[in-house]
Formats: C-alpha cells, structure tokens, sequence
C-alpha cells in the first residue's frame, strides 16, 4: 500500500499546482495560438448536372498558401513568376475578379486559391465592376428554353441577353478554393495583420521568416456529374449510407383567385397565369444580392396581389380565373416552371387528386391556360420605358397573334396615365429568358413578358452579388435608422407602385371584361408604402415588421437573427427556404380572409370535407399597447406550395443526356473555413523538432530516475506505514 500512498500524494501535489495555475493562468488551445480563424464563410462551391461538375472545391485536407494581395500588376508579375513562397492564396480586389485573371491564376500552377474582396456596403473597398459583371452565361438557361432547336434563335443568334455574362459560374475549379471577403474585420486582418508586416516584398525583394499563409478549407463530397454522384448516394456499403450531394429545388408559390372543387368542370382557356422568379445564381454562398434580377418583379407582382383585394368579389365572379404563380429554380433550367408543365400534363396539378370524399381545388391543365404574363427585371428602364416581349414562333398563329395584340393594347393606355410606358420590341425578336418559354415548348399560349430592357439587359450585374439596391435607387441616406428606412418611400418604391397598379388593373380587365371606371381606379391602387415595406425586407433587414407578423412565433427565432437579407438561391429539395416561406405568407395576407373567429394556432386547420383552402397561422401585428405581444393570425387562402424539382429526378428510367430537363445537384460537404497562421523557416523548424526531441528525452531519464528510485525516495513514508503502532 506504501507506493499507491506515495503516488497518491505525488498526484494530490500536482493536481493542487494545476489548479494553481488555472487560476493565475488563462488556458488557450494550442491550434488557437497557431490559427486565426476568419468569420467568413462565403466559398464558392460545387454543383453538378448530367455532363460535368462546376463551381469549386479544395483537397479534402485544405488548401494552404503564402498570403499574397494583388493590388497591381507587380503583383501578378510577382505571383505568376517571381515570388520565390509558392505556391500563393491570393487575395483579389473586385474589378479583377473576372474570367480572365480568374483563369490566368487557376492554370498558373503557382496559386492554391483565391480569396475576393468583397465589402459590399463599402464602394471604396469593393467598387462596382465599370463594364458589368455576372457569373451567368451571356445566354441563360440556353438549351431548356422554347428556342433549343430554331435555327434562328437558338444560342441567343438574335440577342445576347446577358452581355457581361462569362459563364464564370459554369467552370470547373478543381482542387482550387474561392471565398468572397465580407466581414471587414477578417479584411484587416489578411491585409495589415498578416500580408503587409509578413508577406509584402520591399523593392522587389521577398521577406524572409516566418511569412504568413493562409489555409481554405471547402472539400465538396460530389464528382464528376449528377448521375455518377446519385449512383454513389445510392450505394448501400453500411447502415449509414453517405449522400454525396442532393437534387437543387424548393417549392413554387401559386394561388388562384377561385377556389373550384374537383366535381366543377374548369372551361378550356379559362385560366390567367401572372408569374413572376424568386431565385438567382452567384460564385459565393451567402452572396445573393438581386435587386433587379428577381426582388423588382417579386415586389411588383406581391403589389398587384394586394392591389386587387378589395375587388376579389368581382374576379371570382368573372368566366376566367386569374393564377399568381412564383417559380423557383429558374436560374439552374427552369426547375420550377418545367415541373409545373409536368404535372399539369399528368393531370397532377396543383396535386394528385386521389381522395374524393372532401372538396379539393380542380386540377389545371395546359389547355386551361388562355394567357401568360410575366415579370422579369423591372429596375433598370431602357430608354425610360418597360418593354413588351413577345414570342415570334407562336404569333404564327393568327389567334395567339391577334390575342397579343389585346393584351398590349389594353395594358399600354393603363400605363400611360400611371406614367409607366410601355414600348414593344420588334415582331421577329425573340423572348428573353423567361419561366414561358418551357410552356411555349409544350403549346403555343398569347403570352408577353414585362422587362426593363428593349434588347441586352440593361442590368450589368445579372445574378451577381453587384445587384445591389443602390443599383436601382432603392437605397436610404445615410443618415435613416431603421425604422425610418422602412417606411421611406426610396425612387424604386415610387417606380414600382405605378407598375404595380397598372399590372392589377389590367389583370382586373382582362379577367373580367369590365371597363375601369373611376370608382374601380381608386379601388385598384398599389400601395405605396407596403411597397416600400417590401423592398426594405427583401433587400436591407429581414428583422422588419412586415416579415415579423408573417412568420409562425417557431419561424420568429430564424427571423430574429437574421444579420443580412435572406439569399435567393434556391438551395436543395428536401428543405423550403425563407424567402419562399416569406413570400408564401405574405401572397395568403393579400389575397386571403383573415379568420377573425380563430384566435388559437390549435384552431387554425383545414376542415376535413374541404380542403381547397390552406390555413396559415402567423403572429400577426403587435397588440396595442404592447411591445413584444402579437395577435395572432388565422389565414384562409389559395396560396399553396407547389414542388419544384426536376421531374428528371422523379421519372423512372429517365434518358440523363436527354437535355428534357434540369438535372442539377448540389454537392454535399462537410465545413468551410478560412483561417491564417505563420510558416517558420525550415532552419527554426529543425531547431524546434531538435528541442522537443531533447526535452521528451530528459522527460525519459527523469521518469526512469524517479522509477528506479522510488524506493529510496518514497521511504519515510514506507517506514512511517509499516511501523506499528504502539
């Protein structure tokens, strides 16, 4: 028992140091006092269709580089042949940032990734690209379109829609990491705590140790195409088998104005689609910045909705119905819009009708649908005017042409006195990309498409996070807090208020068939300050009022730490994202009955023998006098979620290289990181491999010393406990 005693002791003195020392002594993680963490997490990742994998990855270790910042073409010079610390992570100011130097760094070989600058709300730190960006093709959703086998308009011949469009988004990065700077702080510390005092050459000359690198951490699990990877998810090797990436979608948003039960014939041509996108594309996640590209139409289509509540009694009187339809995954192929052409040519839309003992929505089919009209980019007016497309292809027809011509000449006198002109584009231009044309591949349809440009987009940052408010006049002066930004009525609110109230006006008309009169203008009017409301929560802080009485109290506490606004990729099927969620609810408001009987979130829910309405429970506005108490709110709508995911991924046997359908995934990954630390010379490298081999061992000889003489050391204390007491 001596020796366990004295070893007993022995481990009481050095467990009465250690507390000593944690309370004089903050403990700090080694690899902490090694590795600066960055806050960003913006990387540019990977995604797959049927042919080819694009976006980017680095090696599943990480990609470690010397720090280098090219502020000029020294700089490059340096990088690409002079600098002796390959290879390099090089961090980019924004107006680089384009296919070019972009490709000239990727195959230099000298260069293990790119970080970007990109300080959005800083124009001196991150100025916009003169000359336009965008990651996207200078031809979007070319081949899926109405126009993939017309000799004459295929591969945008006519137009090319996307003119700063270099398909930068659609190359493969292979084992080369980008990450997009956001966080200004984590920009000092590349710039002036690691690059400048350790990295940055003095005339031409390289410093010397210890140098500053950087480490990008964003292995993506998925490999070369959608097929090979979905068969590798398929694969059962273990009860936990690994997916390695996930068919792109989300849901579409739809809500008709009538509510026809299945036992109600619908009449052919009876149906008014009104649609508008929700998503985009950019390089970096978390980079979603879409004032123009889709927020604009968002807004104005949500607008002509509200528009259009007092006058709900007369449209569901009229012969046709009217269909708000908002499309997701548009930018990846038209997901959502060939979805929806699929299920309505398999009589399953808007679902599968497959229980009749309760009231259920008449499903629509193609041929009831009598019009389309769309909403594209609304920003950015040609020549001061919106434009009218149209398709050339079916205007063959002499009833889709004439039936054109209506629709433009009713809308266009609606506009003129709201101060919204509206041009028509040539008869032989074909239409820009658009959610219609996967409806013109099936039928031709009288359809017309609403943008802000004649021919080339006149927005220069096309799906790119340069798509900025200030882009389109709606940002605030400096000078507003919050509250004040949200009800500001910025120029866009202005804009989009009279397109919004011509839109709903002539909506009205066309459904009904009835004159405006000037009892009726006055009904019809977008307001203006919800308008506003709405460009504030899409652009500048989800955390608004708006949002805040639109969620269910489970969704509040997503809402409430929300830091930027929500991105508008459409991200992966199997989960619904916010600004879908949003939209949804925000539809049912405009063109639904609050259920003033129903205070209970327990109450609010489908009766079981009708189920052509949804309820939404939402926390409704703050009670009066309070300051943190909402109402609650029982909604009764049409608005309802439709899927949207590629029917490629749903058709048994389907033909993968039959270019039918989107066949986008998204790759699965494990984390994304940027983090920096120093690299000793090689010289201080061995010195501290030689000193931590002289120290373990002198630890060696000291354990051998205190075991081989633990006998005479511990043998008071062996005496002491062997005496007998007396």
């Amino acid at each position: 028992m001596a020796p366990v005693a004295s070893l007993f002791s022995l481990y009481l003195v050095i467990l009465f140091i250690s507390y000593l020392s944690n309370n004089s002594v903050e403990c700090v993680r080694t690899k902490k006092k090694i590795y600066l963490d960055l806050v960003t997490q913006n990387a540019c990742f990977r995604v797959l269709n049927a042919t080819h994998q694009v976006g980017c990855s680095s090696k599943s270790g990480g990609n470690v580089g010397v720090l280098h910042y090219l502020e000029g073409q020294d700089d490059y010079d340096w990088v690409l042949k002079d600098g002796p610390h390959t290879p390099y992570v090089v961090l980019i100011n924004s107006e680089d940032f384009h296919r070019e130097k972009v490709q000239q760094l990727f195959k230099s070989g000298r260069v293990n990734g790119i970080l970007v600058v990109n300080v959005l709300n800083n124009s001196t730190l991150t100025p916009l690209p003169p000359n336009g960006f965008s990651a996207d093709k200078d031809c979007p959703n070319d081949n899926y379109g109405a126009y993939y086998k017309n000799d004459s308009y295929k591969h945008c011949k006519s137009v090319k829609w996307n003119k700063p469009g270099e398909a930068l988004y659609f190359n493969d990065y292979h084992d080369f990491p980008m990450f997009a700077i956001s966080n200004i702080s984590d920009l000092n510390i590349l710039i002036d705590q690691c690059y400048r005092p350790f990295n940055q050459p003095g005339n031409g000359v390289a410093k010397t140790y210890p140098i500053c690198a950087v480490e990008l951490s964003d292995s993506m699990d998925a490999a070369k195409d959608s097929i090979t990877c979905i068969r590798r998810s398929e694969l059962i090797t273990n009860l936990n088998p690994t997916k390695y990436c996930d068919a792109m979608g989300d849901k579409n948003i739809i809500s008709t104005i009538k509510a026809i039960p299945q036992n109600v014939p619908r009449p052919a041509k009876s149906v008014i689609v009104v649609a508008t996108r929700m998503d985009s594309i950019s390089m970096f996640g978390y980079e979603y910045q879409n004032s123009d590209t889709t927020v604009t139409g968002i807004v104005a289509l949500l607008a002509a909705a509200q528009a259009l509540k007092q006058v709900k009694d007369d449209l569901r009187a009229a012969t046709s119905d009217l269909m708000f339809t908002f499309f997701q995954g548009e930018a990846f192929d038209y997901i959502g819009s060939s979805r929806m052409v699929y299920d309505m040519e398999l009589n399953h839309f808007p679902y599968d009708i497959t229980d009749n003992s309760s009231l259920q929505l008449q499903n629509i089919h193609l041929n009831h649908i009598s019009h389309f009209i769309e909403l594209s980019q609304l920003g950015h007016r040609d020549q001061d005017q919106l434009w009218i497309h149209s398709d050339p292809i079916s205007k063959e027809i002499p009833a889709i042409s004439d039936e054109v011509k209506k629709l433009i000449d009713i809308i266009k006198p609606i506009g003129e006195k709201l101060n919204v002109s509206l041009g028509e584009t040539a008869a032989d231009q074909p239409l820009p990309p658009a959610s219609v044309q996967r409806f013109l591949r099936k039928m031709a349809i009288p359809s017309i498409v609403i943008t802000d440009h004649q021919k080339q987009y006149t927005n220069k940052y096309y799906n790119s996070r340069f798509d900025l408010p200030r882009n389109i006049n709606a940002d605030y002066p400096p000078t507003l807090n919050d509250t004040e930004k949200y009800d500001y009525i910025t120029e866009q609110a202005v804009s989009l208020t009279n397109i919004a109230t011509t839109l709903a006006r002539f909506l009205y008309k066309q459904t009904t068939g009835k004159q405006l009169t000037p009892d009726l203008e006055n009904k019809i009017q977008a307001d203006e300050k919800e308008i506003a409301h709405l460009l504030y929560c899409f652009l500048e802080s989800p955390v608004c009022e708006l949002f805040k009485q639109s969620v269910s109290p489970e969704d509040n506490k997503n809402l409430a730490s929300a830091k930027k606004p929500f991105p508008f990729y459409v991200g992966v099927d199997y989960q619904t994202n916010q600004i879908t969620r949003l939209a949804h609810s925000i539809l049912a408001q405009y063109l639904g009955d609050r259920m003033v009987n129903i205070t209970k979130e327990a109450d609010c829910k489908q009766p079981d023998n009708d189920k052509r309405y949804k309820y939404l429970w939402m926390q409704g506005s703050l009670k009066p006098g309070t300051t943190d108490t909402r109402e609650g709110w029982c909604i009764k709508s049409t608005a309802m979620l439709h899927k949207a995911k590629s029917p490629a991924f749903d058709i048994d046997d389907y033909d993968w290289l039959s270019g039918e359908y989107s066949t986008w995934t998204e790759s699965t990954w494990t984390v994304t990181k940027v983090r920096a630390f120093l690299i000793p010379s090689e010289s201080q490298e061995v010195l501290t491999l030689c000193v931590g081999l002289a120290l373990f061992i002198v630890s060696l000889g000291i354990v051998y010393f205190f075991n081989a003489s633990s006998d005479i050391i511990f043998l008071s204390t062996n005496t002491a406990s062997d005496t007998p007491p007396s």
